[in-house]
C-alpha cells in the first residue's frame, strides 16, 4: 500500500561540562605553607560538599539520559506486510478473476486485428508481382491503416486495463488500510509499519507535527 506517512525523529542529547580552578600564591615558605594547608581544607571541604550535593541530586532527580529511554519504550510499534494481507483477502481472489477476464477478452479482440493484419501482408506479398501501381497502392494504404489501429488499439488496451484495476482494487486497498488503522487506535499503537513498501500505513494523530512546522513556518 502506498499510502507512507511522513515521520520526524528527533533525538535530544545532553552533555555535562567540569570546569577545572586553579590558584598560585606568593609569599614566605611559611606564608605558603600556611596557604597551602588552608587551600586543602577548603579544597577538601568543597569536596566533600560537592559529594554529597551530588548524591542529592542523584537521589532526588533521574538525569534526562536516563528518562528518555523510558519514554522511548512507551511508545508502542507495530508492523505488518501488505502484500500477504492483500493475497489472503478474498476480495483480491475476485477482483484477480474480474481482471484476468478483461484481459482475455481485450486480447481477443486484438488478436482478431493482428489477424487480419498479417493476412494482408501474405496477400499482398503473394500478388504484389502481378498488381497494376493503382492497386498496389490502395493495398499498402489499407495495410497501413491497419497497422494505425493495431497501435492505437494496443495503447487503448493498456489504458483500459488500468483503470479496470484500479477500478478493482482500489475498494480493497481502502478497506485493508481502513482495517490497520483501526486495529492501530483499537490497541493503542503509535506507529505500524509496513514491510512490504518500506514505509508507515499508521501513525497516531497525536504525532502529527504539521500545525508545529506551520507555527515555525508562519503559516496560517
Amino acid at each position: 500500500m502506498k499510502r507512507p506517512f511522513l515521520i520526524l525523529a528527533l533525538s535530544l542529547s545532553v552533555a555535562g561540562a567540569g570546569i577545572f580552578t586553579g590558584c598560585n600564591q606568593k609569599g614566605t615558605p611559611d606564608e605558603k605553607t600556611k596557604a597551602t594547608a588552608t587551600t586543602q581544607t577548603t579544597t577538601d571541604s568543597t569536596s566533600m560538599a560537592t559529594a554529597d550535593s551530588a548524591n542529592t541530586t542523584s537521589a532526588v532527580a533521574p538525569s534526562p539520559s536516563a528518562q528518555a529511554p523510558a519514554a522511548a519504550a512507551s511508545q508502542k510499534f507495530g508492523y505488518i506486510n501488505s502484500a500477504e494481507l492483500l493475497k489472503i483477502m478474498p476480495e483480491t481472489k475476485r477482483a484477480e478473476a474480474n481482471l484476468e477476464a478483461f484481459v482475455k477478452n481485450l486480447e481477443k479482440q486484438f488478436g482478431g486485428l493482428q489477424t487480419e493484419y498479417q493476412t494482408k501482408i501474405t496477400e499482398f506479398q503473394s500478388q504484389e508481382k502481378t498488381m497494376i501501381d493503382a492497386v498496389k497502392e490502395t493495398r499498402i494504404k489499407a495495410i497501413q491503416d491497419l497497422e494505425q489501429r493495431l497501435q492505437q488499439t494496443q495503447a487503448s488496451g493498456q489504458q483500459q486495463v488500468a483503470k479496470k484495476r484500479e477500478d478493482l482494487f482500489k475498494p480493497i486497498l481502502d478497506k485493508a488500510e481502513k482495517a490497520i488503522k483501526d486495529v492501530g487506535k483499537e490497541n493503542g499503537y503509535d506507529y505500524i509499519f509496513d514491510t512490504n513498501t518500506g514505509s508507515f500505513v499508521y501513525a497516531k494523530e497525536s504525532h502529527n507535527v504539521l500545525s508545529l512546522v506551520k507555527a515555525k513556518l508562519a503559516i496560517k
